[in-house]
C-alpha cells in the first residue's frame, strides 16, 4: 500500500479512537434564574405577627392601613389592650337611726357668752385632670373622657401620678381602637402606680368614650392622623 495511503488511514482511524475515548462534548447548562423580591408587607408582617407590643401592630397598621393582615391585626390589638375590670355592686349599707340628741339645760343668763360654732373640716379629695400633649384633643374631648375614668384611691400622702396615654381610632368612623401606656414619672412594679395607668387606659376604653367619634372633636380633620396622646394626672390627698 503506498505510503499516503497508509497516513490517510491511520489519521481516520485516530479520529475514531479520539471520539470514542471523548464522548459527545458536554451540554451547556442554562442561566442561574434570579430570585424573586420579597414582599415588603409580608416581610414587616412577618416580623410583629408574634409580638406582645401594640405598638408593632399600630406600627404596621400606620404602614399599610388596608394591608393584607389589617383586620388580623386590630384583632390582635383588642386582644392585647387591657380589658377594665367590672365594676361590682356596692349594696347600699343600713342607714343608720339617727341618735336622740341630748337636751341640757342652759346656764344662768349671766354665764352666757357668745356661742361658739364649730365646722367640721371637708374630707381630703383626690386631684384629677387630663391635659393634651398631642395637640390636637379640644376641652370638649377631654371633658368626656373625664366622665369614663374612674381614678382608683391613693394613700395619704403618695404624691402626684402622672402617666402619657396614646389613644387610637379608626379614621373612618372616628371610635377608639385601643389605648397604650406611653409613659409616666413612676415604675410600672409600684402596685398604686399600675392601678392608676390601668384605670388611665380603661377610660378611652369605657363603652360611652368608645363609641365618640373623634373626627367630630377637631382631630385629624383633613390628614390621616388617628391617634392623640393624653396626659393623666392624680395627686394624692394630703
Amino acid at each position: 500500500m503506498p505510503v499516503t495511503r497508509l497516513f490517510r488511514h491511520c489519521l481516520v482511524a485516530a479520529g475514531l479512537l479520539l471520539v470514542t475515548a471523548c464522548g459527545s462534548p458536554p451540554p451547556v447548562a442554562p442561566p442561574p434564574v434570579a430570585p424573586a423580591p420579597a414582599d415588603p408587607e409580608l416581610v414587616f408582617w412577618e416580623s410583629v405577627r408574634d409580638s406582645k407590643d401594640v405598638a408593632e401592630y399600630y406600627a404596621y397598621l400606620q404602614a399599610y392601613p388596608a394591608g393584607r393582615f389589617s383586620a388580623l391585626a386590630r384583632i390582635r390589638i383588642d386582644a392585647l389592650t387591657p380589658k377594665p375590670a367590672p365594676k361590682a355592686a356596692t349594696p347600699a349599707p343600713p342607714r343608720a337611726k339617727p341618735p336622740t340628741p341630748k337636751v341640757q339645760a342652759l346656764p344662768p343668763s349671766h354665764q352666757q357668752g357668745e356661742p361658739t360654732i364649730t365646722e367640721a373640716p371637708a374630707p381630703p379629695v383626690n386631684w384629677a385632670k387630663i391635659d393634651d400633649l398631642s395637640g390636637r384633643a379640644n376641652p370638649l374631648l377631654r371633658s368626656q373622657i373625664m366622665d369614663c375614668w374612674t381614678p382608683p384611691p391613693l394613700p395619704t400622702g403618695a404624691g402626684s401620678y402622672r402617666a402619657e396615654v396614646g389613644i387610637y381610632f379608626d379614621p373612618a368612623t372616628g371610635q377608639v381602637r385601643g389605648a397604650a401606656f406611653l409613659g409616666g414619672n413612676r415604675e410600672m412594679t409600684d402596685a398604686t402606680f399600675a392601678r392608676f395607668v390601668n384605670s388611665a387606659l380603661a377610660a378611652p376604653m369605657d363603652p360611652a368614650c368608645r363609641s365618640l367619634d373623634l373626627r367630630q372633636a377637631g382631630i385629624g380633620q383633613g390628614t390621616a392622623t388617628t391617634g392623640l396622646v393624653l396626659l393623666f394626672a392624680l395627686d394624692s390627698p394630703p
